[in-house]
């Protein structure tokens, strides 16, 4: 019987989440397309556990195709391009009407749609589900929320919270104290109800819940509070793995012992939207490292950020390709890749995110590879018990920060310090999260006229000679607005509320 109620199952889950893709109001009102229910399903199982896996990838789509690297590595200098869809996240002068601004809002917002859809599905079937799965299923979703809204508050500031499905149509911005409430509250319902390891290779946990509030307090200053979380989470069940590049370039070490929350990506040839297409992107162009038509060098490491890495620093074959470096790992019928600096104005090409061909996978086609898109990995909780410790002194001697600081410094080769500055914390940060996306909320983290100082510094420009010795030199002075990222104009066009000042919310 069980294999039976098992044949059953891929059907129904998928009716479930192609249903679940509509991202409407429609979705709680559409019939069953399959008589079983969730008490006839094998045991521990519901159709539910469907919908949520889903929501590891499928509403993340568009936030990670573009977005997150336009934000969090393009705006705040890292990466340089001469694509023009980019041109305004590299200038640091973005629009209201820019297609990837609204793709990415658009996004995080389908995140919360979907999260709260599943929450309200999950109390219609209250009574016929276990109440752990129940539970789980609300616990998830409240995890996948909070992430969403965690990225909307630091690029938009006061956004409209919307807390469960079938709201107004129109809602008001809220305040971002209230917004940082609301996370915080998802988050702890996470911890208090997710398990304590994950259900499924994964999946997220009560301690991966723990991780991202613990970012959530030091966002806000809050350092004991991160510090004490962060200290719960080192030395558990998550650690460094000593091969760094296979984070990011090496799909068949997904979920390794460093991943605590990542983005779940599968590559299938007939379908779009559930997968990373960062490799098109990222790949240098014209070297067939892709064995398809994609591979355009959009993302340039910028100048500055090649210059701050440290000799001898084994993470940096691994994020960036400069003239010399070879990688037998690609094109592998040609016995391997070796770079040349010809292939880029600022004379290398990011290294991250790329996996190779089909010829070398069966999971890789056009703008589509199964690598998983880092959201937190354990590397992260180290550097941020260090910079809670720090609580923004200018230097700290403090055992358990240079314990932890150090433990990813090791990793990478280099030496260990006996006393940890303001800079070498955020230097440090910069160089593991390269191309991850969280350079730009460091930034902020650092204050405003701080971050200013700092990006009016760093070298934008590019080498107009194939010798890549004659720099075009730019730089890049944010404004005042540089933290907040304005509203979609399409979103505005939709709800002009969202041009009222920002209101309280309602917690009853």
């Amino acid at each position: 019987m069980k294999k039976i109620m098992k044949s059953f199952m891929i059907p129904l889950l998928m009716a479930v989440l192609s249903l679940f893709s509509s991202c409407s109001n429609e979705f709680l009102d559409a019939p069953s397309e399959n008589q079983l229910t969730p008490a006839d399903l094998p045991e521990g199982v519901t159709p539910f556990d469907g919908i949520a896996e889903s929501m590891y990838f499928k509403p993340w789509f568009a936030f990670n195709d573009k977005f997150l690297i336009a934000v969090g590595d393009m705006y705040a200098g890292n990466a340089f391009t001469f694509d023009g869809a980019y041109q305004q996240f590299k200038d640091a002068q973005v629009t209201s009407q820019n297609p990837i601004l609204t793709e990415g809002y658009t996004s995080l917002f389908s995140v919360v749609d979907q999260a709260n859809n599943l929450m309200s599905l999950v109390e219609e079937r209250k009574s016929e589900l276990p109440e752990a799965s129940y539970k789980n299923s609300i616990a998830i979703s409240r995890f996948m929320r909070a992430n969403a809204y965690f990225y909307l508050v630091r690029i938009f500031g006061a956004v409209p919270i919307v807390a469960k499905a079938g709201s107004a149509a129109q809602p008001k911005r809220n305040l971002v104290a209230d917004v940082y409430k609301f996370i915080k509250l998802d988050l702890q319902y996470a911890v208090e109800n997710l398990p304590e390891t994950s259900a499924k290779k994964g999946y997220v946990n009560k301690t991966v819940a723990k991780g991202i509030l613990a970012k959530v307090h030091l966002t806000l200053k809050e350092y004991s509070e991160c510090a004490a979380l962060t200290q719960e989470i080192i030395s558990s069940q998550y650690s460094l793995i000593q091969d760094y590049g296979k984070l990011f370039s090496s799909p068949e070490s997904n979920n390794s012992a460093e991943s605590m929350f990542a983005l779940q990506w599968k590559a299938i040839a007939t379908q779009w939207g559930t997968q990373n297409t960062n490799q098109a992107y990222i790949v240098p162009a014209g070297t067939g490292i892709t064995g398809g038509a994609d591979g355009w060098g959009v993302y340039l490491p910028s100048i500055s950020l090649i210059q701050g890495f440290e000799a001898n620093d084994k993470r940096k074959i691994n994020t960036i390709m400069t003239d010399g470096d070879f990688y037998p790992e690609l094109l592998i019928n040609s016995g391997g890749f070796k770079y040349k600096k010809i292939y880029s104005a600022t004379g290398a090409n990011f290294r991250k995110y790329i996996v190779g061909s089909a010829a070398e996978r069966n999971d890789v086609f056009f703008m589509r590879t199964s690598q998983n898109t880092n959201i937190l990995r354990y590397a992260d909780i180290l550097l941020m018990h260090a910079e809670a410790k720090l609580a923004g002194a200018n230097s700290t001697t403090d055992a358990s920060a240079l314990k932890a600081f150090n433990e990813v410094r090791t990793r990478a080769g280099l030496p260990t310090k006996t006393v940890l500055t303001r800079d070498e914390l955020f230097n440090e940060r910069r160089i593991e999260f390269a191309l991850e996306g969280q350079y730009f909320f460091d930034l902020k983290r650092r204050g405003l006229s701080e971050a200013i100082s700092i990006v009016s510094k760093q070298e934008v420009g590019f080498y107009s000679d194939d010798a890549r010795t004659i720099l075009l030199s730019r730089m890049i002075t944010p404004g005042g607005n540089y933290f907040e990222l304005p509203l979609p104009q399409s979103a505005i066009d939709t709800n002009p509320s969202l041009l009222e000042a920002a209101v309280p919310f309602n917690f009853n």
